[in-house]
């Protein structure tokens, strides 16, 4: 037993370190705990000891800068009165209401911690209450228990890569539900342009594509066009395509069933706005992916493009969610972050084994890893093998090989940028 005893360092996933000095150098009535509950226009804050006894009732601070100047106020207030020596401020992330209040705290020289809200969610007292009060306690109690190091506000070029990374995954939804609205349209008005099997363009959404569907949506207005003036169309504005792509435009648009005209007027509209659209949400992306590229270069980030099947926007995505490699201990923890760890319950005899993941994590950057797992699966040799071994392995269980490809991702990925 006193061998096991000694082979456990701590029983805490961060050493405490921090936690030892603190008490090293204060008593217990010199500490104090400022929980702060943000939302949009205004937060709730109150002031605490060590042993829960409220100091200071709950009050609103407005989200401003006269807010922020009254809420230290008050703290100085508290210190004044109890002669406390230390102060911990702390908040539950949500969203992005948070942000300003902890950067704003930081910047004046206060230290602000920031709770995991299922960390605050499991030290409620009745998990199905919800009130600002009950809220507030509840961070009180993360912020005494030193829980407040497990959630990373990121700030400087991680956020800046946060922030575009994000926003380029938003503009790449609108251009896939756009192309689908498009895809509509052109059934709708030219039946057979875009078939499945035996497919006139190489790449619908390419330039002759677009070219065809922008001016001559119709297949009316092709048959008038004709053969050759069509593949002069085609000539004029630099593609590739010649007399043998039109005559099979052409033909196409004699075995269209057609519609008359007016009754088509509604849709060649809505077709040329969701074209225009796409237009310029492409222009968007482009230009975030550009941003992305400059913010990762001047990360640690970088070096995971060494990795085959690791492009720059998996790169940057990767490297927006999980932020400074210097704020975890090992890979384990990334993988905590993601949710992408094996659940476990151990009872007696009983050792369960084989369970479902956590999810307990971000969802976005479970969802990065596992597109991360499949594009090694396709292009990294070495992950490709291991892939199929695992899917060999749990062939009842298909998803657990894009699940573990991700999680060795992730060790390697600690290695790189640490």
């Amino acid at each position: 037993m006193e061998g096991n005893m000694s082979t456990c360092s701590n029983i805490y996933k961060v050493h405490p370190q921090h936690l030892r000095e603190i008490l090293a150098a204060y008593r217990l009535d010199e500490l104090l705990y400022v929980p702060i509950d943000g939302a949009t226009y205004h937060h709730l804050a109150c002031v605490v000891n060590f042993f829960g006894d409220v100091l200071i009732p709950p009050f609103e601070i407005p989200a401003t800068l006269h807010g922020i100047e009254f809420l230290l106020k008050k703290v100085t207030h508290a210190v004044t009165t109890t002669g406390a020596k230390k102060v911990f401020l702390g908040l539950e992330a949500t969203g992005h209401y948070h942000e300003h209040l902890v950067l704003r705290l930081r910047a004046l020289g206060s230290e602000v911690a920031v709770l995991n809200p299922l960390d605050t969610w499991r030290e409620k007292e009745n998990p199905h209450a919800k009130t600002d009060r009950v809220d507030l306690s509840a961070i009180a109690r993360g912020l005494i228990s030193q829980k407040g190091s497990r959630w990373i506000v990121a700030d400087g070029i991680y956020q800046h890569l946060k922030q575009a990374s994000r926003t380029r995954r938003k503009y790449v939804w609108m251009q896939t539900q756009t192309k689908h609205r498009i895809t509509a349209l052109v059934d709708r008005l030219f039946p057979g342009l875009w078939p499945a099997a035996a497919p006139i363009f190489t790449d619908p959404w390419g330039k002759a594509s677009r070219l065809l569907v922008t001016h001559y949506p119709m297949p009316q207005q092709v048959l008038r066009l004709g053969e050759k003036r069509l593949a002069a169309f085609f000539h004029k504005h630099n593609t590739k395509l010649g007399l043998e792509t039109a005559q099979r435009i052409l033909q196409a648009a004699q075995n269209a069933p057609t519609r008359p005209e007016a009754d088509l007027q509604v849709d060649l509209v809505a077709l040329d706005c969701h074209l225009q659209t796409l237009t310029l949400v492409e222009e968007h992306l482009t230009r975030l992916e550009a941003q992305m590229a400059r913010y990762l270069l001047a990360t640690p980030g970088v070096y995971l493009l060494s990795v085959p099947g690791i492009s720059m926007i998996s790169a940057a995505d990767f490297t927006a969610e999980v932020g400074g490699i210097q704020h975890f201990a090992d890979a384990k923890q990334l993988i905590a972050l993601a949710g992408t760890c094996s659940k476990t319950e151990q009872t007696g005899e009983s050792d369960l084994t084989g369970l479902p993941i956590s999810k307990q994590g971000r969802n976005l950057l479970r969802a990065i890893l596992n597109q991360i797992a499949l594009s090694l699966n396709a292009h990294c040799p070495d992950y490709t093998t291991y892939y199929h071994r695992k899917h060999q392995e749990k062939q009842d269980r298909p998803k657990i090989a894009a699940i573990a490809t991700g999680n060795k991702f992730a060790h390697l990925a600690f290695a790189l940028m640490k």
